[in-house]
């Protein structure tokens, strides 16, 4: 009840702050159009693991990643700076731990809903179309222009209760903005902030989408707050299941 009651309040802001109804494509239309353009439901739903090797930027600092992921939603990113391994996080599909270089401890609620989203959320290991038999919630939401896009607005009610909006963009039907109130790093600062999300330089890797470049602005300051730039990603690598569960 909780969620429903917040992704209603969330559709009326949304469309009084600029988002428009458009009843010319249906919810089923739009993930099914979505599907297609990142290599469709069989190749999707092929997918049971996925490593990607990654370069992160901070304004104050830069580091290699690997995040680790499989199914039915685990996952793990290890932080490396000039060689070595500095910080882990991981989620083992109910909770989520951290090691900041001498300790590990587990997660409070928030990173690990952090953690959690990352991996359902489409675009790494499951697919759009994959959300709502999953326990996720989704509304479309209309129309909002954007840099002269006009793009299609779906609002995201989590299992856990949190929101999120998605942009899909009707030049290539795959989702290219994010955007939601939340700390960048709520284990390490929790102040949250009004982000999007943007993912480009697409490629097809064994038939399947991805996006090779992301950055995450902050709305309010107009201020980039972190780019990545994946180097590689190896779909369906073996990976021990130990990995989601220890150091």
């Amino acid at each position: 009840m909780q969620a429903n009651f917040h992704l209603g309040f969330f559709l009326v802001v949304g469309l009084a702050s600029g988002l428009r109804a458009d009843p010319s494509l249906t919810l089923d239309e739009l993930i099914k159009r979505n599907t297609e353009a990142m290599g469709g439901r069989a190749k999707i739903e092929s997918v049971q693991t996925v490593e990607v090797n990654l370069h992160i930027k901070d304004p104050d600092f830069e580091v290699d990643g690997l995040y680790c992921a499989a199914r039915p939603g685990r996952m793990r990113i290890d932080i490396m700076a000039a060689g070595k391994r500095v910080y882990m996080e991981r989620f083992d599909g109910e909770k989520g731990c951290q090691w900041n270089g001498k300790m590990e401890k587990e997660e409070g609620a928030t990173p690990t809903a952090a953690l959690r989203h990352g991996v359902e959320l489409p675009g790494n290991l499951f697919g759009l179309h994959e959300m709502q038999k999953r326990g996720h919630r989704l509304a479309f939401a209309g129309r909002e222009k954007i840099d002269d896009v006009e793009y299609y607005v779906l609002h995201v009610a989590f299992a856990d209760g949190d929101e999120t909006s998605l942009f899909v963009d009707p030049r290539s039907w795959r989702i290219t903005r994010r955007r939601e109130i939340r700390a960048l790093h709520p284990d390490v600062d929790p102040t949250k902030t009004t982000i999007e999300s943007r993912t480009s330089d697409w490629r097809q890797v064994e038939g399947y989408w991805f996006a090779f470049a992301g950055e995450d602005v902050d709305l309010k300051t107009g201020k980039v707050l972190e780019t990545s730039a994946v180097k590689e990603i190896r779909i369906n690598p073996p990976i021990d299941p130990a990995i989601f569960t220890r150091l």
